[in-house]
């Protein structure tokens, strides 16, 4: 898969996320729409795209690779978080540190990376990318959460409460089993997956309607997470992934949810603790601006590496 071609889906994308943006702008959609549209992203959409690609004849070869690559998926979070830690210590202003840390551990998986894995590799990419979703909400429900001053103790539990969760649950029962749901069940399914692209980009570019763009491209301090988040991590990912041996589209749904920009997590957590959210929105949107360039040419390298 060439540069070309993952900058065409790439870029499809950005169209829907700037139809989200001018939606946006013209007070057609405001943050009480965004919100229902995430909700209904996450508790409707994400799910059904989820048990769609998990709805298949069971094969040993997948559930291994299924397996190697939840492994894979968990160690990945205590190298970026380590690494995280390492890079980014300014202690002077601790909430930017938290939003640098935060920032380089965590990528808009669930916005932007499942619905370019869909774009890019089908289900057969989302089959595997499903188990990303799951480690993502562990980590991100508690380390990624205990970051953030906060009174709500109960947030723990919604990591077993997050719809993408159960949905891989009801997919394993599918693929492990030899129950298979009704035709119009499926189909069903499928209508509402297909709704997981274009839906993840207007979500993301209405919420960026709001960004001071002048002084988010003038912040060093962001771009350095930029380099982070969408170069060096997933260029060690490439690299990391080259000798497991499992299938290319293992590999690059792996892959492709590594190198998605800063996750929109950031500025929610910000919402929920009263922090400040100028410079966590400025980030997710400075991130997700350079993964147009930053995706395609990991996508492209990945190919030319592991021929």
């Amino acid at each position: 898969m060439g540069f070309s071609v993952a900058a065409q889906q790439v870029g499809i994308m950005f169209i829907f996320m700037l139809l989200g943006l001018w939606a946006a702008k013209r007070r057609w959609v405001d943050e009480r729409g965004v919100a229902g549209m995430t909700n209904v992203l996450i508790n409707f959409v994400v799910p059904c795209l989820i048990v769609s690609a998990m709805h298949r004849p069971f094969s040993m070869s997948q559930l291994h690779d299924l397996g190697v690559a939840g492994v894979i998926d968990t160690i990945s979070f205590p190298v970026t978080i380590g690494l995280a830690y390492v890079l980014f210590r300014n202690s002077s202003k601790p909430e930017l540190t938290r939003t640098q840390r935060f920032g380089t551990i965590y990528s808009n998986s669930m916005f932007l990376g499942m619905p370019l894995v869909q774009a890019l590799l089908g289900t057969d990419g989302v089959f595997f990318a499903v188990v990303y979703s799951v480690v993502f909400n562990v980590f991100v429900w508690s380390q990624g959460y205990a970051m953030f001053p906060h009174q709500d103790t109960s947030a723990l539990r919604r990591i077993f409460s997050t719809p993408a969760i159960p949905a891989v649950v009801v997919g394993l029962v599918f693929f492990l089993t030899p129950v298979q749901m009704p035709n119009i069940v499926v189909q069903g399914l499928d209508y509402l997956g297909n709704m997981n692209a274009p839906l993840s980009m207007l979500i993301v570019g209405a919420s960026l309607a709001q960004v001071r763009w002048q002084a988010a491209l003038k912040n060093m301090g962001l771009w350095a997470v930029v380099l982070v988040r969408n170069v060096v991590i997933p260029a060690l990912g490439i690299l990391a992934l080259w000798g497991t041996g499992l299938p290319n589209v293992c590999r690059m749904a792996i892959l492709i949810t590594w190198a998605c920009p800063t996750a929109a997590f950031l500025v929610v957590f910000s919402v929920k603790s009263g922090v400040d959210t100028a410079e966590p929105s400025s980030l997710v949107a400075v991130s997700t601006l350079a993964s147009v360039i930053t995706v395609p040419a990991m996508v492209a390298a990945a190919t030319v590496i592991w021929q």
